[in-house]
């Protein structure tokens, strides 16, 4: 018996009561003989599902301006924390709520009771940040629910769109535009789509769908519909756990994750990863489902902030699994998924230690600070550690460690790998200055910072002969100080002494007798000349010189 056909079978059994309650499990045996079940169907025969269903307890939830920010990703991730026992309930995902108004009315008429609860608990964490009553907030919002149950209803009288399925996407695009024209197609794609997923009570099955309507040739504004969809439906953990197949450790299952996100195919994937899991895979490769790779981003940062070992089968190798997982989540920008990340890694990192509290937060991040053996890097995470709140209690730690970064920053060298270009060493090293530039370290520490990095541009100037190369005696007058000029206004460097080099440079030029005349020598005309005079000047105001 197939997959579907035992949920036919398991639903017929219930409209009969047949059974005093039906299961659908599917089991799959993992690498190591044990076996893990998955539940399909779960329902007693009055046709209630055998769970309790309430809200779960969130603590942050980004506030919105108003009713259409509720269709926005960071809204439905907060629908999906706090209503998940919900959705898993009736497996359906925020946008099947959203866009279809059968979906939207159950649960606003409180089938189970958690939408009032919901919507309490979301105001009271909006209200302080917005400097409004809660009670206030919470009448705005349930506002703007019926403002979305209106728009969910106005779409429903649109019958010709039923017709129509994903299957066939370009003529659900096409009869969407026909019905609502430019203004309101996407709107009506989204609510079809919703209508025919809701049908549709199997998460892996709904996901195939979506990524099987994907074509070679769709619109960017068509994938962006679909990839909302995939988004909310990632967000399921039953979905990531069945995508993921079987893993041993949660450092496994978070670098099967990581691969996901980045579209990368694994070397070794274990042996019950299903088909579309592939698919999902090399359409994030290609870059046409970035909301889903952010929802896999969320995730993965909930389950590295859970209290759960990364390698409860070798404890000893804890510390290790720690030090790859942060390797495969830096980049050059620092970590992957900016400062959220860089505190759920410290908060796990803290675990090591017995001390909890201010004491075991700075313990932690002094430990990232030595773990991290690139400077920059280092760097990077102080900025992104000094945006959270585990930054401003550590203030003193992070102080302490810039100091002790002076003797590491002497040689470029030791910043940015040698094998680079000296105009990509530039730019690293200027990255991370404008980095500094937008931080929320505080004034004297950013600009003590910066101050080290012009040093280490210096230097680095004037070993390479930097400035001399692009200052060729060889070429004429003209070609050597647009050259200059161009290096001074390219953004390559910031203003500071590394800069001041080059343009003392220029001014030795300008300072030149007869400049203007050795300027102009090779125009062949006086109209000529006049325009190359005002690009001089042009560019030069762009350089940093006035008057």
């Amino acid at each position: 018996m197939t997959e579907t056909e035992a949920i036919q079978h398991a639903e017929k059994l219930v409209k009969t009561n047949a059974a005093d309650a039906v299961r659908v499990e599917r089991e799959r045996e993992r690498h190591d003989g044990t076996y893990t079940a998955t539940v399909l169907f779960d329902r007693t025969c009055d046709g209630k599902r055998n769970v309790q269903v309430a809200i779960v307890a969130i603590d942050t939830a980004p506030p919105c301006a108003g009713p259409d920010d509720l269709y926005g990703l960071d809204a439905r991730l907060t629908m999906w924390k706090i209503l998940r026992k919900y959705f898993d309930h009736v497996t359906l995902c925020p946008s099947e709520i959203l866009y279809n108004y059968g979906a939207l009315a159950k649960l606003m008429d409180n089938d189970p009771p958690v939408y009032p609860a919901a919507i309490d608990k979301i105001a009271s964490l909006q209200a302080p940040a917005l400097g409004v009553d809660s009670r206030v907030r919470r009448d705005e919002l349930y506002k703007w629910m019926d403002t979305v149950a209106r728009r969910a209803r106005s779409a429903e009288k649109e019958k010709r769109l039923f017709k129509e399925s994903l299957q066939d996407f370009g003529a659900l695009a096409e009869m969407a535009t026909l019905i609502g024209g430019a203004e309101e197609r996407d709107t009506l794609i989204r609510c079809a789509i919703a209508r025919e997923l809701y049908t549709n009570r199997n998460w892996l099955s709904k996901l195939e769908k979506l990524l099987e309507a994907v074509s070679p040739d769709m619109p960017r504004e068509d994938l962006a519909i679909i990839d909302g969809f995939v988004a909310d439906i990632l967000g399921s953990a039953q979905v990531i756990q069945e995508i993921l197949g079987s893993r041993s450790t949660l450092f496994n299952a978070l670098m099967g994750l990581i691969d996901l996100m980045e579209g990368r195919v694994e070397d070794v994937p274990p042996r019950d990863v299903p088909e579309v899991a592939q698919v999902l895979r090399r359409l994030i490769a290609d870059g046409n489902l970035p909301a889903g790779s952010n929802v896999l981003l969320d995730r993965i940062k909930a389950q590295i902030s859970s209290k759960q070992p990364l390698n409860r089968i070798n404890p000893d190798q804890e510390h290790d699994s720690f030090l790859k997982l942060m390797a495969r989540l830096s980049n050059t920008r620092g970590f992957r998924g900016g400062p959220e990340m860089a505190e759920v890694l410290t908060s796990r990192c803290s675990m090591q230690f017995q001390e909890g509290g201010v004491t075991g937060r700075k313990l932690a991040v002094g430990a990232m600070i030595n773990m991290i053996r690139d400077p920059l890097q280092k760097i990077r995470y102080m900025i992104s550690i000094s945006e959270t709140e585990t930054g401003v209690i550590c203030a003193d730690v992070l102080h302490k460690a810039i100091s002790q970064l002076k003797e590491s920053m002497g040689d470029i060298n030791k910043l940015v790998p040698g094998n680079l270009s000296a105009t990509r060493r530039l730019m690293a090293v200027t990255d991370i200055q404008k980095a500094l530039q937008e931080s929320v370290l505080t004034e004297s520490v950013r600009n003590q910072l910066i101050g080290m990095l012009d040093d280490v541009l210096v230097n680095f100037i004037e070993r390479e002969g930097f400035i001399d190369r692009l200052d060729d005696p060889e070429l004429g007058l003209r070609e050597r100080s647009v050259r200059l000029i161009k290096f001074c206004s390219s953004g390559l460097l910031l203003e500071g002494r590394a800069l001041e080099l080059a343009r003392m440079r220029i001014a030795e030029h300008l300072r030149q007798p007869n400049f203007v005349q050795h300027y102009v020598s090779e125009c062949q005309s006086q109209s000529e000349a006049d325009e190359a005079l005002r690009d001089l000047h042009r560019q030069l105001a762009l350089a940093g010189f006035r008057g």
